[in-house]
């Protein structure tokens, strides 16, 4: 009698182990581009009121000898200025903070303005 011959291919513990390495793989995937996509919309948030900000002061800039204090909100983002007077220049300090996520999103900004005679 001849011996019995082998059949090449994986065994069904080959598979199943294959399977779960590849799952456990694919689910952290998932789980870290959830991550990066929360972390970057926190991103496009502080952009977004790093930007608000530099925009008011830009705006005080402008109207140096008309420059008030005040707030507003604007796109999903709340700012609050304060303007002091000087002799010759102007003080502002404004905080912005996200509506939507307070806590991850206050940042404060100060400048000094020299304002032409």
């Amino acid at each position: 009698m001849g011996s019995p011959r082998r059949i090449a291919g994986y065994t069904l513990m080959e598979i199943i182990v294959a399977l779960l390495i590849f799952t456990v793989g694919a689910l952290s995937l998932a789980a870290s581009s959830a991550l990066v996509a929360r972390a970057m919309a926190k991103n496009t948030l502080r952009d977004r009121a790093a930007r608000i900000a530099v925009s008011r002061i830009e705006v005080l800039r402008s109207q140096c000898a008309l420059a008030t204090t005040g707030r507003e909100a604007v796109q999903q983002i709340a700012s609050e200025w304060t303007v002091t007077r000087g002799e010759s220049h102007i003080s502002i300090i404004e905080s912005v903070r996200c509506l939507s996520s307070p806590s991850s999103c206050r940042n404060g900004y100060r400048a000094t303005i020299w304002c032409r005679p």
